[in-house]
């Protein structure tokens, strides 16, 4: 496990190099630590630091050290060592970390214990330094060990993050060439049936009325009502294929694993008919059956298809979380001129200067019936993890709200939410291209299909 000559040596010669900006030539304990804190961000591997650990002692402080670490049976193996004496069998006190390890003394020099308090178990190591030690010269030591401890755990740490990196861009990989890549022959399969469904319905339409004795005249009198159902079938599935089909794409696109973070793609779309229509025909039947009623705010002008420019993927995913809460958070409320109603109310409107004089935004919104959030914790409604004190009995993780504000400040834009009795309104505030059209462009976003 030592490592190759030309390592070691370069370490040396950094480390004399050290001493002499530090104009030391002899053993100086503040210069020892000064280059091995320097030397350690210098050699971000975890191999060098061990290299690091004993010649520090070793030339600075002329103590020849050898480092032992553990394995994976727990058994602690010279991993390191600038003495001659080779590889000893050592004998630690028991426990090896309690709060105060002090030092071992034994055969001529010492043993002094590298622990790591935070884990378990929490010896990682010792380090044996091969000539006899002062009593004067424990603080030093101890303090050495300490930060050799939090260094390598530092280091260790960045090693495993970096297989997990690693290990999430071939993931990544594998992802899109055995999930994304059959996903897209999926659409060319609902394609074809929509071809077989369209000259299904054509024949059946040529056939002649069957004769009154004719035996097949019960069958080819359900034809037409069998394909109607396998229409209305087919649609459902491709809808419900499209949706599932436009997150996955998006959520699982490889460029926000290999950046560390959500990577827009922004192209012109339409709000009415590529993102708030599917995700409500998406969520009605799960809206229905809470017995929530779905209206769209009287103030809007129903025949505006606003365009933004946006992620598709991500946007609408900002507005399926919204409705998958008006679903479970929704609550009945008295509504005038009638009984007590649960309502879903959703809406748009353009804003001339939403975002300052002459930037253009709109402004969208999801509104539920429901008790208003209690004033303290509406300022807390997008954090991540926070739940309110009114929803403690409804199952929920408190990522919904914190993912729209994610999202929506990644598009530059802004959420917010208001009590207008008797409904809880949650908007977002999104930038309109200034010469945005109220319809889709060439090489705008495309239906997802």
């Amino acid at each position: 496990m030592q490592p190759t000559a030309p390592n070691r040596a370069h370490i040396r010669s950094r480390i004399l190099e050290k001493l002499s900006a530090l104009g030391q030539d002899g053993p100086d304990r503040l210069a020892a630590l000064n280059v091995f804190f320097d030397l350690s961000l210098e050699y971000d591997s975890l191999r060098d630091f061990k290299t690091l650990c004993v010649l520090v002692p070793d030339i600075c402080l002329s103590t020849p050290a050898s480092l032992y670490l553990r394995d994976t049976r727990g058994r602690l193996r010279l991993r390191r060592t600038t003495s001659a004496q080779g590889q000893k069998a050592l004998t630690l006190p028991d426990p090896p970390c309690p709060d105060d390890p002090g030092i071992v003394r034994q055969d001529g020099g010492a043993i002094v214990g590298i622990c790591d308090a935070e884990h378990d178990p929490a010896l990682l190591g010792v380090l044996c330094l091969h000539r006899p030690v002062a009593p004067e010269d424990d603080g030093f030591w101890l303090e050495y060990a300490r930060w050799t401890a939090r260094i390598m755990a530092v280091k260790q740490a960045s090693v495993s993050n970096r297989k997990r990196l690693t290990f999430i861009n071939n993931l990544m990989r594998d992802i899109g060439h055995n999930v994304i890549v059959p996903n897209i022959q999926f659409k060319l399969f609902f394609l074809q049936m929509e071809r077989h469904l369209a000259l299904m319905e054509s024949r059946i339409g040529e056939l002649v009325p069957a004769r009154p004795d004719a035996p097949d005249r019960e069958a080819r009198r359900e034809l037409p009502f069998l394909a109607r159902d396998v229409r209305v079938l087919q649609q459902a599935i491709s809808r419900r294929f499209q949706q599932s089909s436009l997150f996955l794409e998006s959520l699982l696109r490889r460029s926000h694993f290999e950046k560390g973070n959500y990577d827009l793609v922004l192209k012109p779309c339409k709000f009415k008919s590529q993102i708030i229509e599917p995700q409500l025909e998406r969520f009605r039947p799960m809206l229905r059956a809470q017995g929530i009623r779905i209206e769209i705010d009287p103030d809007v002008r129903i025949d505006e298809d606003i365009q933004l420019q946006a992620d598709l993927g991500l946007i609408s995913q900002v507005f399926a979380n919204l409705l998958a809460n008006a679903v479970k958070y929704t609550q009945p409320m008295p509504v005038p001129g009638e009984t007590d109603a649960k309502i879903l109310r959703y809406g748009w409107e353009s804003l001339t200067e939403a975002f300052g004089p002459g930037k253009p935004g709109v402004r969208l919104f999801v509104a539920t019936s429901g008790p208003e959030v209690p004033p303290g914790e509406q300022s807390r409604l997008f954090e991540e993890g926070f739940r309110s004190s009114g929803t403690d009995s409804i199952d929920g993780t408190g990522h919904g709200l914190s993912f729209v504000k994610q999202i929506v400040e990644l598009h530059k834009g802004r959420v917010g939410y208001a009590y207008d009795a008797p409904m809880n309104v949650f908007s977002v505030l999104l930038r309109r291209p200034q010469d945005a059209a109220d319809t889709t462009e060439a090489g705008s976003c495309p239906s997802p299909s």
